[in-house]
Protein backbone atom coordinates (compact mmCIF):
# COMPACT_ATOMS: atom_id res chain seq x y z
CA UNK A 1 0.00 0.00 0.00
CA UNK A 2 1.51 3.54 -0.97
CA UNK A 3 2.18 6.34 1.40
CA UNK A 4 0.14 9.29 2.33
CA UNK A 5 1.04 12.61 3.00
CA UNK A 6 -0.24 15.24 5.69
CA UNK A 7 -2.49 17.88 4.73
CA UNK A 8 -0.71 20.74 6.68
CA UNK A 9 3.40 19.71 6.29
CA UNK A 10 3.27 17.23 3.88
CA UNK A 11 4.53 14.67 6.03
CA UNK A 12 4.93 11.17 4.64
CA UNK A 13 2.87 8.92 6.22
CA UNK A 14 3.70 5.39 5.34
CA UNK A 15 1.69 2.24 5.18
CA UNK A 16 1.96 -0.56 7.39
CA UNK A 17 4.49 -3.18 5.46
CA UNK A 18 5.18 -0.05 3.14
CA UNK A 19 8.81 1.19 2.09
CA UNK A 20 10.78 -1.90 3.14
CA UNK A 21 14.10 -0.89 4.27
CA UNK A 22 14.10 2.89 3.39
CA UNK A 23 11.90 3.67 6.89
CA UNK A 24 15.10 5.47 8.52
CA UNK A 25 15.60 7.73 5.60
CA UNK A 26 12.02 8.26 4.86
CA UNK A 27 11.33 9.30 8.74
CA UNK A 28 14.33 11.69 8.66
CA UNK A 29 12.83 13.35 5.79
CA UNK A 30 9.77 13.78 7.95
CA UNK A 31 11.98 15.01 10.97
CA UNK A 32 13.60 17.78 8.21
CA UNK A 33 10.31 18.81 6.93
CA UNK A 34 9.59 19.16 11.48
CA UNK A 35 13.32 20.81 11.91
CA UNK A 36 12.32 23.34 8.80
CA UNK A 37 8.91 24.58 9.94
CA UNK A 38 9.95 24.59 13.34
CA UNK A 39 13.23 26.80 13.14
CA UNK A 40 14.08 27.41 9.22
CA UNK A 41 14.86 30.75 7.67
CA UNK A 42 14.03 31.90 4.14
CA UNK A 43 15.07 35.11 2.67
CA UNK A 44 13.04 36.02 -0.81
CA UNK A 45 12.96 37.98 -3.15
CA UNK A 46 9.41 39.59 -4.02
CA UNK A 47 10.96 42.86 -6.80
CA UNK A 48 8.51 43.70 -9.02
CA UNK A 49 4.61 43.82 -9.20
CA UNK A 50 4.07 40.22 -10.02
CA UNK A 51 2.37 37.87 -7.09
CA UNK A 52 4.24 35.61 -5.67
CA UNK A 53 3.45 31.92 -5.08
CA UNK A 54 5.55 30.12 -1.80
CA UNK A 55 6.37 26.53 -3.48
CA UNK A 56 5.35 23.52 -1.93
CA UNK A 57 6.36 19.45 -1.74
CA UNK A 58 5.67 16.28 -0.04
CA UNK A 59 7.91 15.26 2.76
CA UNK A 60 10.95 18.32 1.58
CA UNK A 61 12.55 20.36 3.70
CA UNK A 62 13.61 22.71 0.99
CA UNK A 63 9.95 23.77 -0.74
CA UNK A 64 9.81 27.29 0.57
CA UNK A 65 6.34 27.21 2.41
CA UNK A 66 8.17 24.47 5.23
CA UNK A 67 9.73 27.36 6.48
CA UNK A 68 9.35 28.92 9.38
CA UNK A 69 10.41 32.79 9.49
CA UNK A 70 10.47 33.80 5.82
CA UNK A 71 11.81 37.42 5.01
CA UNK A 72 10.62 39.17 1.70
CA UNK A 73 12.83 41.25 0.13
CA UNK A 74 13.18 43.37 -2.74
CA UNK A 75 11.64 46.73 -4.59
CA UNK A 76 8.33 46.51 -5.07
CA UNK A 77 6.54 48.15 -8.34
CA UNK A 78 3.28 47.95 -7.61
CA UNK A 79 0.78 46.02 -4.84
CA UNK A 80 1.45 42.11 -4.63
CA UNK A 81 -0.13 38.99 -3.03
CA UNK A 82 2.44 36.50 -1.57
CA UNK A 83 0.34 32.94 -1.39
CA UNK A 84 0.78 30.58 1.32
CA UNK A 85 -0.52 27.07 1.14
CA UNK A 86 -4.38 26.80 2.00
CA UNK A 87 -4.22 24.51 4.68
CA UNK A 88 -4.17 25.20 8.80
CA UNK A 89 -0.76 27.03 9.34
CA UNK A 90 1.26 29.58 10.92
CA UNK A 91 4.18 32.19 9.54
CA UNK A 92 6.82 34.37 11.11
CA UNK A 93 7.51 37.26 7.84
CA UNK A 94 9.83 39.80 7.62
CA UNK A 95 8.57 42.80 5.05
CA UNK A 96 11.78 44.16 4.29
CA UNK A 97 10.59 45.53 0.89
CA UNK A 98 11.07 49.19 -0.50
CA UNK A 99 8.67 51.16 -2.58
CA UNK A 100 5.73 52.38 -1.33
CA UNK A 101 3.07 49.39 -2.51
CA UNK A 102 1.69 47.18 -0.08
CA UNK A 103 2.57 43.57 0.50
CA UNK A 104 -0.38 41.01 1.33
CA UNK A 105 -0.16 37.69 2.81
CA UNK A 106 -3.30 34.98 1.06
CA UNK A 107 -4.17 31.80 1.14
CA UNK A 108 -3.67 30.23 -2.58
CA UNK A 109 -6.86 31.15 -4.35
CA UNK A 110 -8.61 33.32 -1.32
CA UNK A 111 -6.59 37.15 -1.97
CA UNK A 112 -9.51 38.56 -0.58
CA UNK A 113 -9.02 37.21 2.67
CA UNK A 114 -5.65 38.18 3.59
CA UNK A 115 -3.74 40.43 5.64
CA UNK A 116 -1.32 43.25 4.84
CA UNK A 117 2.17 43.73 6.27
CA UNK A 118 3.69 46.80 6.97
CA UNK A 119 6.78 47.51 5.72
CA UNK A 120 9.86 47.04 8.10
CA UNK A 121 7.17 44.33 10.44
CA UNK A 122 8.14 41.22 11.36
CA UNK A 123 4.47 39.70 11.79
CA UNK A 124 3.38 36.21 12.74
CA UNK A 125 0.10 34.88 10.62
CA UNK A 126 -2.05 32.25 10.67
CA UNK A 127 -4.29 30.71 8.23
CA UNK A 128 -7.46 29.03 9.41
CA UNK A 129 -8.02 26.17 7.46
CA UNK A 130 -11.59 26.78 7.45
CA UNK A 131 -13.53 26.98 4.39
CA UNK A 132 -12.85 30.93 3.79
CA UNK A 133 -9.05 30.22 4.39
CA UNK A 134 -8.57 33.64 6.27
CA UNK A 135 -5.32 34.53 6.75
CA UNK A 136 -4.99 37.01 9.80
CA UNK A 137 -2.32 38.58 11.97
CA UNK A 138 -1.90 35.77 14.70
CA UNK A 139 -1.73 38.63 17.67
CA UNK A 140 -2.77 42.24 17.72
CA UNK A 141 -0.27 43.77 20.32
CA UNK A 142 -2.29 47.14 22.20
CA UNK A 143 -0.48 50.15 22.63
CA UNK A 144 -1.02 50.07 26.17
CA UNK A 145 0.68 46.28 26.96
CA UNK A 146 3.85 47.75 25.79
CA UNK A 147 6.45 48.69 28.14
CA UNK A 148 9.47 49.79 26.07
CA UNK A 149 10.44 50.33 22.25
CA UNK A 150 9.18 52.93 19.42
CA UNK A 151 5.83 53.14 17.42
CA UNK A 152 6.41 53.82 14.50
CA UNK A 153 4.38 56.96 12.38
CA UNK A 154 2.40 54.37 10.95
CA UNK A 155 0.55 53.03 14.11
CA UNK A 156 -0.28 56.71 15.31
CA UNK A 157 -3.60 58.74 13.45
CA UNK A 158 -3.64 61.05 11.07
CA UNK A 159 -4.12 64.30 13.52
CA UNK A 160 -3.40 63.40 17.45
CA UNK A 161 -5.80 65.00 19.53
CA UNK A 162 -4.68 68.41 21.61
CA UNK A 163 -3.42 68.69 24.79
CA UNK A 164 -4.96 70.52 27.10
CA UNK A 165 -4.18 69.00 30.10
CA UNK A 166 -7.87 69.17 31.31
CA UNK A 167 -7.35 64.86 32.35
CA UNK A 168 -3.91 65.62 34.50
CA UNK A 169 -4.76 64.73 38.36
CA UNK A 170 -1.41 65.42 39.38
CA UNK A 171 0.47 68.36 38.50
CA UNK A 172 3.51 70.12 40.42
CA UNK A 173 3.04 73.95 40.13
CA UNK A 174 6.42 74.27 39.48
CA UNK A 175 6.75 72.91 36.22
CA UNK A 176 3.66 75.24 34.98
CA UNK A 177 5.37 77.92 32.68
CA UNK A 178 2.22 79.65 32.31
CA UNK A 179 -1.92 79.60 32.79
CA UNK A 180 -3.40 80.11 36.06
CA UNK A 181 -3.59 77.40 39.17
CA UNK A 182 -7.68 77.20 40.12
CA UNK A 183 -8.19 78.30 43.64
CA UNK A 184 -8.97 74.46 44.89
CA UNK A 185 -4.74 73.27 44.35
CA UNK A 186 -4.24 76.58 46.76
CA UNK A 187 -4.70 75.45 50.83
CA UNK A 188 -7.45 77.09 52.64
CA UNK A 189 -5.19 79.24 54.74
CA UNK A 190 -2.23 81.00 52.74
CA UNK A 191 0.94 81.64 55.11
CA UNK A 192 1.89 85.44 55.59
CA UNK A 193 4.46 86.43 53.08
CA UNK A 194 7.05 88.97 54.31
CA UNK A 195 9.75 88.28 51.34
CA UNK A 196 12.58 86.72 53.35
CA UNK A 197 12.99 83.80 51.21
CA UNK A 198 13.29 86.25 47.76
CA UNK A 199 16.98 86.08 46.68
CA UNK A 200 16.20 88.45 43.00
CA UNK A 201 13.77 91.43 43.10
CA UNK A 202 13.61 94.34 40.87
CA UNK A 203 13.67 97.52 43.17
CA UNK A 204 11.36 98.97 40.62
CA UNK A 205 8.67 96.28 41.39
CA UNK A 206 8.48 97.38 45.03
CA UNK A 207 5.26 99.24 46.06
CA UNK A 208 6.29 100.40 49.66
CA UNK A 209 8.57 98.86 52.34
CA UNK A 210 12.31 99.41 53.32
CA UNK A 211 14.94 98.34 50.94
CA UNK A 212 18.19 97.17 52.74
CA UNK A 213 21.27 98.97 52.94
CA UNK A 214 22.99 96.39 50.90
CA UNK A 215 20.44 96.58 48.02
CA UNK A 216 21.45 101.06 47.22
CA UNK A 217 24.39 102.26 45.95
CA UNK A 218 26.18 105.24 47.56
CA UNK A 219 24.15 107.94 48.46
CA UNK A 220 24.63 111.79 48.58
CA UNK A 221 24.23 113.83 51.74
CA UNK A 222 21.74 115.64 50.86
CA UNK A 223 19.74 112.14 50.21
CA UNK A 224 20.07 111.18 53.51
CA UNK A 225 23.36 108.73 52.59
CA UNK A 226 26.78 108.85 53.65
CA UNK A 227 27.76 110.90 50.81
CA UNK A 228 30.69 109.47 48.71
CA UNK A 229 33.82 107.40 49.75
CA UNK A 230 35.82 107.99 47.14
CA UNK A 231 36.83 111.06 44.99
CA UNK A 232 38.39 109.01 42.45
CA UNK A 233 41.74 109.59 41.14
CA UNK A 234 43.45 112.56 39.69
CA UNK A 235 42.46 113.67 36.16
CA UNK A 236 38.94 112.12 36.77
CA UNK A 237 35.75 114.05 36.17
CA UNK A 238 31.85 112.88 36.42
CA UNK A 239 30.69 111.47 33.53
CA UNK A 240 27.84 109.73 31.92
CA UNK A 241 28.33 106.02 31.83
CA UNK A 242 28.03 103.85 29.11
CA UNK A 243 24.79 102.72 29.30
CA UNK A 244 23.84 106.55 29.62
CA UNK A 245 21.67 105.45 32.91
CA UNK A 246 24.25 106.98 35.47
CA UNK A 247 26.85 109.35 36.60
CA UNK A 248 30.21 107.91 37.25
CA UNK A 249 34.08 108.87 38.18
CA UNK A 250 36.22 108.93 34.45
CA UNK A 251 38.25 110.29 32.48
CA UNK A 252 37.30 112.93 29.43
CA UNK A 253 39.69 112.15 26.13
CA UNK A 254 41.53 114.69 24.49
CA UNK A 255 40.25 116.64 21.11
CA UNK A 256 40.89 115.27 17.95
CA UNK A 257 43.56 116.48 15.93
CA UNK A 258 43.76 119.05 13.50
CA UNK A 259 45.41 120.02 9.58
CA UNK A 260 45.33 122.03 6.82
CA UNK A 261 46.14 121.41 3.15
CA UNK A 262 46.42 125.08 0.93
CA UNK A 263 45.56 124.60 -2.67
CA UNK A 264 47.54 127.36 -4.67
CA UNK A 265 47.43 125.48 -7.84
CA UNK A 266 44.99 122.84 -9.38
CA UNK A 267 45.31 119.14 -7.52
CA UNK A 268 43.50 116.52 -6.05
CA UNK A 269 42.75 116.20 -2.10
CA UNK A 270 42.65 113.08 -0.22
CA UNK A 271 41.67 112.66 3.01
CA UNK A 272 44.29 112.52 6.07
CA UNK A 273 43.75 109.55 8.10
CA UNK A 274 40.95 109.97 11.20
CA UNK A 275 39.36 112.94 9.03
CA UNK A 276 35.85 113.30 10.62
CA UNK A 277 34.64 116.30 8.88
CA UNK A 278 36.21 119.12 6.55
CA UNK A 279 35.67 123.35 6.39
CA UNK A 280 36.66 124.01 3.14
CA UNK A 281 37.41 127.21 1.71
CA UNK A 282 37.49 128.57 -1.76
CA UNK A 283 38.29 131.50 -3.49
CA UNK A 284 37.90 132.79 -6.88
CA UNK A 285 40.71 134.57 -8.66
CA UNK A 286 40.74 138.18 -9.06
CA UNK A 287 40.13 140.19 -12.54
CA UNK A 288 42.98 142.17 -14.19
CA UNK A 289 43.02 145.82 -14.84
CA UNK A 290 42.45 147.01 -18.55
CA UNK A 291 45.47 149.31 -20.63
CA UNK A 292 45.47 152.51 -21.79
CA UNK A 293 45.94 153.53 -25.24
CA UNK A 294 48.86 156.18 -25.53
CA UNK A 295 47.76 158.01 -28.69
CA UNK A 296 44.59 158.80 -27.07
CA UNK A 297 41.26 158.34 -28.89
CA UNK A 298 41.49 159.06 -33.00
CA UNK A 299 38.24 159.99 -32.90
CA UNK A 300 38.20 161.96 -29.93
CA UNK A 301 41.63 163.69 -29.77
CA UNK A 302 42.88 165.18 -26.86
CA UNK A 303 41.00 162.97 -24.81
CA UNK A 304 42.30 160.78 -21.88
CA UNK A 305 42.06 157.11 -22.05
CA UNK A 306 42.19 154.57 -18.77
CA UNK A 307 40.76 151.45 -17.01
CA UNK A 308 39.05 150.75 -13.67
CA UNK A 309 40.26 147.95 -11.26
CA UNK A 310 39.67 144.80 -11.59
CA UNK A 311 36.68 142.90 -9.40
CA UNK A 312 38.10 140.16 -6.35
CA UNK A 313 37.23 136.55 -6.27
CA UNK A 314 33.99 135.26 -5.11
CA UNK A 315 33.66 133.31 -1.67
CA UNK A 316 32.18 130.26 -0.43
CA UNK A 317 32.71 128.36 2.37
CA UNK A 318 31.55 124.35 3.22
CA UNK A 319 31.86 121.83 6.44
CA UNK A 320 31.52 118.73 5.16
CA UNK A 321 31.52 115.17 6.47
CA UNK A 322 34.32 112.16 5.70
CA UNK A 323 31.18 110.31 3.80
CA UNK A 324 29.91 113.71 2.03
CA UNK A 325 34.35 114.18 0.65
CA UNK A 326 34.70 110.16 0.05
CA UNK A 327 38.41 109.14 -0.90
CA UNK A 328 38.87 111.81 -2.79
CA UNK A 329 38.08 115.20 -4.56
CA UNK A 330 39.12 117.24 -7.65
CA UNK A 331 40.79 120.71 -6.87
CA UNK A 332 40.50 123.42 -9.04
CA UNK A 333 42.61 126.78 -8.43
CA UNK A 334 41.31 129.76 -10.06
CA UNK A 335 44.05 131.66 -12.62
CA UNK A 336 44.64 135.07 -11.90
CA UNK A 337 42.81 137.86 -14.69
CA UNK A 338 45.48 138.79 -17.25
CA UNK A 339 46.05 142.47 -16.92
CA UNK A 340 44.87 144.48 -20.27
CA UNK A 341 47.87 145.51 -22.57
CA UNK A 342 48.96 149.36 -24.37
CA UNK A 343 48.50 149.92 -27.08
CA UNK A 344 47.32 152.43 -29.98
CA UNK A 345 43.87 152.56 -29.45
CA UNK A 346 41.38 151.76 -26.75
CA UNK A 347 40.54 148.71 -27.25
CA UNK A 348 43.14 146.78 -24.19
CA UNK A 349 40.36 144.69 -21.82
CA UNK A 350 42.07 142.86 -18.89
CA UNK A 351 40.98 138.95 -18.32
CA UNK A 352 38.53 137.76 -15.74
CA UNK A 353 39.90 135.71 -12.89
CA UNK A 354 39.01 131.74 -12.94
CA UNK A 355 37.20 129.61 -10.98
CA UNK A 356 37.87 127.70 -8.05
CA UNK A 357 35.83 124.81 -6.96
CA UNK A 358 36.08 121.47 -4.62
CA UNK A 359 34.95 118.41 -6.87
CA UNK A 360 31.50 119.44 -7.51
CA UNK A 361 30.71 120.21 -3.98
CA UNK A 362 31.50 124.05 -3.64
CA UNK A 363 33.14 126.69 -6.28
CA UNK A 364 33.12 129.94 -6.47
CA UNK A 365 33.76 131.98 -9.52
CA UNK A 366 36.75 134.81 -10.75
CA UNK A 367 36.49 138.64 -10.72
CA UNK A 368 35.97 140.20 -14.04
CA UNK A 369 37.95 142.76 -15.62
CA UNK A 370 38.00 146.67 -14.92
CA UNK A 371 36.19 148.50 -17.77
CA UNK A 372 37.96 150.60 -20.39
CA UNK A 373 37.66 153.61 -22.55
CA UNK A 374 37.94 157.04 -22.47
CA UNK A 375 35.93 158.76 -20.05
CA UNK A 376 34.41 157.53 -16.27
CA UNK A 377 34.37 153.33 -16.75
CA UNK A 378 33.51 150.93 -14.18
CA UNK A 379 35.42 148.90 -12.21
CA UNK A 380 35.01 145.02 -12.87
CA UNK A 381 32.45 142.93 -10.51
CA UNK A 382 33.52 140.47 -8.01
CA UNK A 383 32.82 137.01 -8.33
CA UNK A 384 29.64 134.81 -6.57
CA UNK A 385 30.45 131.89 -4.25
CA UNK A 386 27.36 128.62 -4.24
CA UNK A 387 27.46 125.70 -2.87
CA UNK A 388 28.35 126.68 0.69
CA UNK A 389 27.14 127.45 3.71
CA UNK A 390 28.80 130.82 3.38
CA UNK A 391 28.39 132.28 -0.01
CA UNK A 392 29.99 135.75 -0.75
CA UNK A 393 30.66 137.67 -3.42
CA UNK A 394 33.58 139.43 -4.47
CA UNK A 395 33.84 143.22 -3.93
CA UNK A 396 34.30 145.39 -6.99
CA UNK A 397 36.67 147.53 -8.68
CA UNK A 398 37.28 151.00 -7.85
CA UNK A 399 36.17 153.17 -11.02
CA UNK A 400 38.68 154.56 -13.87
CA UNK A 401 40.18 157.74 -15.29
CA UNK A 402 38.26 160.68 -13.38
CA UNK A 403 37.88 158.15 -10.19
CA UNK A 404 41.23 159.04 -8.25
CA UNK A 405 41.06 155.40 -7.28
CA UNK A 406 41.17 152.81 -10.37
CA UNK A 407 42.25 150.44 -8.04
CA UNK A 408 41.31 147.22 -7.86
CA UNK A 409 39.04 145.08 -5.48
CA UNK A 410 40.01 143.71 -2.23
CA UNK A 411 40.34 140.08 -1.55
CA UNK A 412 37.82 139.34 0.96
CA UNK A 413 40.14 137.43 3.15
CA UNK A 414 43.46 137.43 1.93
CA UNK A 415 44.65 140.61 -0.12
CA UNK A 416 44.74 144.19 -1.17
CA UNK A 417 44.12 144.81 -4.60
CA UNK A 418 46.33 146.29 -6.93
CA UNK A 419 46.66 150.33 -6.99
CA UNK A 420 46.60 152.71 -9.68
CA UNK A 421 49.15 155.00 -11.14
CA UNK A 422 49.25 158.24 -12.49
CA UNK A 423 49.92 158.79 -16.78
CA UNK A 424 52.75 156.80 -18.13
CA UNK A 425 52.87 153.92 -15.35
CA UNK A 426 51.70 150.74 -15.45
CA UNK A 427 49.04 149.76 -13.10
CA UNK A 428 50.01 147.51 -10.26
CA UNK A 429 49.51 143.86 -9.59
CA UNK A 430 46.98 143.00 -6.87
CA UNK A 431 48.39 141.90 -3.46
CA UNK A 432 46.98 138.78 -2.21
CA UNK A 433 44.79 135.80 -3.05
CA UNK A 434 41.75 136.30 -5.34
CA UNK A 435 42.84 139.99 -5.42
CA UNK A 436 41.75 142.57 -8.58
CA UNK A 437 44.67 143.83 -10.40
CA UNK A 438 44.74 147.98 -10.17
CA UNK A 439 43.65 150.32 -13.89
CA UNK A 440 45.70 152.99 -15.18
CA UNK A 441 44.97 156.28 -16.81
CA UNK A 442 46.92 158.08 -19.79
CA UNK A 443 46.19 161.55 -20.41
CA UNK A 444 46.21 162.86 -24.26
CA UNK A 445 49.55 163.97 -25.62
CA UNK A 446 50.90 161.29 -23.34
CA UNK A 447 53.97 159.33 -24.83
CA UNK A 448 53.29 156.29 -26.64
CA UNK A 449 52.68 153.28 -26.57
CA UNK A 450 50.06 153.78 -23.21
CA UNK A 451 50.59 152.01 -20.50
CA UNK A 452 49.44 148.45 -19.53
CA UNK A 453 47.05 147.39 -16.50
CA UNK A 454 47.68 145.36 -13.15
CA UNK A 455 47.30 141.77 -13.25
CA UNK A 456 44.71 140.23 -10.62
CA UNK A 457 45.76 137.88 -8.22
CA UNK A 458 45.12 133.96 -8.49
CA UNK A 459 42.58 131.68 -6.26
CA UNK A 460 43.27 129.69 -3.63
CA UNK A 461 41.39 126.85 -1.83
CA UNK A 462 42.18 125.77 1.46
CA UNK A 463 41.07 122.43 3.54
CA UNK A 464 40.63 122.22 7.32
CA UNK A 465 40.89 118.88 8.26
CA UNK A 466 39.43 118.07 12.23
CA UNK A 467 40.80 114.84 12.96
Amino acid sequence: MASTYSDRLKLELMATGANANTWGTNTNNNLEVLDAFSAGYLAKSVAGSANITLSTANASDTAEASNKVIELTGALTGDIVVFIPAVESNYTFFNNTTGSQTLTIAATGHTANGTQITQGAHTTVYCDGSSDFNVEIASSTDAAALNKGTLPDGRFPATLPAASGANLTSLNASNLGSGTVPDARFPATLPALNGSALTDLNATALASGTVNNARLDTVPTTKGGTGLTSLGTAGQAIVVNSGASALEFGTIEGGGGYNVQFFQNPGTYTPTSGMKNVKVTVLGGGGGGPGASGAGDPGAPGHSHGGAGGGGGGLAIEELSAAQVGASQPVTVGAAGNPGNNGANSSNPGGAGGTSSFGSLLSATGGNAGGHARGQVSGGNGGAGSGGDINITGAAGYGGQNDPQRSGADSLLFGVGGFRNGSSNEGNAGNGFGSGGGGVTHFAGGPAPGNGGGAGAKGLVIVEEFL
